[in-house]
């Protein structure tokens, strides 16, 4: 089985590995895992492997959220296969492309220690079971079910806090991934070697580093610059625009704004300048502290080379320091979006609350 090398290069074309590869990767949904533009935790990892064939590459990992996460394969012509909200995209040494759900799954499997640390956080239906097989015993783990189809275990170990591994199976095929040289980082126990095991070759993970710190809200993106595909930066503008109220940043929302945009709201419609922008939001974040801006559904986006726009479903919380008392709101809105001088920027937006809100 190739599938864990991931894509291959062949004449400069990234080409898919099959049906039954790509089944092994852990496919992961939206729904029931929110996605916090405030969140600050975020986990890099930088490995060298060596293959069982003799072959040998690094891999180099970024992880915010099931929803946010990068690899970046160094050989002699890296790759790059990085997952964004509704969009996955592959970097390779012949340009950049949108890819499909088989890239999705790749990405984001092979953030291992965000499974063996996060395991609740990337898999559906979480639950205890008993007597599962592994490296020829019998042990408890946590189970959880793949988008995809099939199951993920995390396989209990005999110190707490330090898993024997993980277990992928996709109908009679199991994959496993051993756990060893545990040490301690930013007060979690952490793997520094890893084992994987696809029943035709043996993958050997040497980890020079595992950084667990919480990192700026901005962090992957600027860990991971953007590919210059619109669906892709369109996406992106929305999600700094959310970051920009987590930092209460108004000059930042500021730049992200075009020349002239229009606001809909409370049937009205605005004309607004960035520095009108900037002056209105500095007041706003005074007002109110955002702790948590939350895509509850996968954003829809469309965009072609010029234009876009981004329809979107957030759930914001925080305080107001005036009176002390909490907010949890529940906002959909629609932006537009239109490419100006090489940059993104908004050009306008229509919003509503919803009436529960409080």
């Amino acid at each position: 089985m190739l599938w864990f090398t991931g894509a291959v290069k062949k004449e400069g074309v990234l080409m898919r590995k099959s049906t039954l590869c790509a089944g092994l990767i852990l496919g992961l949904s939206y729904s029931g895992h929110a996605d916090d533009a405030c969140d600050a935790r975020a986990i890099y990892s930088m490995a060298d492997v060596t293959v069982s064939d003799g072959t040998t590459y690094q891999v180099e990992g970024f992880f915010k959220s099931r929803h946010r996460a990068a690899a970046r394969f160094i050989r002699e012509n890296s790759t790059l296969h990085v997952l964004e909200g509704p969009n996955v995209w592959v970097q390779t040494a012949s340009g950049t492309q949108l890819a499909d759900d088989f890239q999705r799954d790749f990405t984001v499997g092979h953030q291992f220690h965000a499974f063996l640390l996060r395991f609740e956080d990337l898999v559906s239906n979480p639950e205890r079971v008993q007597n599962i097989d592994f490296a020829g015993g019998q042990y408890a783990a946590h189970k959880g079910e793949r988008d995809t189809g099939g199951f993920v275990y995390l396989i209990d170990g005999e110190t707490p806090g330090q898993p024997l591994g993980l277990r992928y199976d996709v109908g009679d095929l199991k994959i496993k991934i051993t756990a060893r040289d545990w040490r301690e980082v930013s007060g979690e126990q952490v793997p520094f070697s890893l084992s994987i095991d696809d029943g035709e070759r043996v993958f050997d993970y040497r980890y020079s580093t595992v950084d667990l710190g919480d990192k700026p809200v901005m962090w992957f993106y600027d860990s991971v610059p953007s590919p210059d595909i619109p669906l892709v930066d369109v996406e992106r503008l929305h999600r700094k625009t959310l970051i920009a109220h987590c930092l209460g940043d108004a000059e930042l929302l500021a730049s992200l704004t075009a020349p002239s945009a229009t606001i809909a709201n409370r049937g009205s419609l605005i004309e607004t300048t960035p520095e009108e922008m900037a002056s209105r939001f500095a007041n706003v974040f005074e007002r109110r502290k955002y702790s948590a801006y939350i895509d509850t559904a996968m954003p829809r986006v469309s965009a072609d080379e010029r234009v876009g726009w981004a329809a979107v479903q957030v759930n914001t919380k925080g305080r107001t320091p005036a009176n002390g008392q909490n907010f949890d709101e529940h906002w959909a809105w629609v932006m537009m979006a239109e490419k100006i001088d090489g940059q993104w920027l908004m050009t306008g937006n229509a919003s509503n609350l919803r009436p529960d809100s409080r």
